[in-house]
């Protein structure tokens, strides 16, 4: 399908030298193509038993027809900060697969890509107690229940997390917690050389 100048301005972003197409480039063209609805069906929740992995069935009609996907999504396959939003994820790359396939582009979605997703284009956590870990002993629990079971552990996140967003979440945590008084003082705390002891955290 050839698309235009105005619209590659508006809805392609170039991502290591591949162009992928944004959500809402995908949802002018269905309209374009006759858009008669879009509607969703949950085939899995996501829940600790499935490892928090939840897939959505899309289905879209067109002037053309009847077009239907699949999308899924887990921790392991999007970026930290849509984490709290998998269940959102899998809908959105299951109507962005099935657009596609309804308006004939060739485009992946930049939806679709999970963890390489551009920060600026996926919603945050509300709050650094929101974000989930997706690694270590604590995995797939969010870092406000994790500094409450064990804070020396998000103190050693702090300073060692490999990802700077993941540090600075936990520095966040840490000081509502202080402020809040619930046991991350000098008892809960963690120092340096038990600090050194630590696994990685990756």
């Amino acid at each position: 399908m050839e698309l235009s100048k105005e619209f590659r301005d508006k809805f392609v972003k170039t991502l290591q030298g591949r162009d992928y197409v944004l959500y809402g480039g995908l949802l002018q063209l269905a309209r374009q193509h006759g858009l008669k609805r879009i509607t969703t069906n949950i085939v899995q929740i996501p829940s600790p038993d499935n490892g928090m992995y939840a897939v959505v069935e899309a289905e879209i009609e067109t002037e053309n027809g009847v077009f239907k996907e699949v999308g899924d999504a887990s921790p392991e396959s999007v970026n930290r900060a849509i984490q709290p939003h998998i269940l959102r994820m899998a809908a959105t790359r299951a109507k962005a697969r099935a657009m596609r396939d309804a308006v004939g582009i060739d485009l992946v979605a930049l939806e679709e890509l999970g963890d390489v997703l551009p920060q600026d284009e996926v919603p945050g956590p509300e709050s650094p107690e929101d974000l989930i870990l997706t690694f270590g002993k604590y995995a797939r629990r969010p870092l406000g229940h994790v500094v409450r079971q064990d804070p020396a552990y998000v103190g050693w996140l702090a300073e060692n997390a490999r990802d700077e967003a993941v540090r600075k979440a936990a520095r966040d945590v840490l000081g509502r917690a202080a402020a809040e008084d619930i046991g991350t003082g000098a008892e809960g705390g963690i120092e340096p050389d038990e600090r050194a002891q630590r696994p990685p955290a990756h």
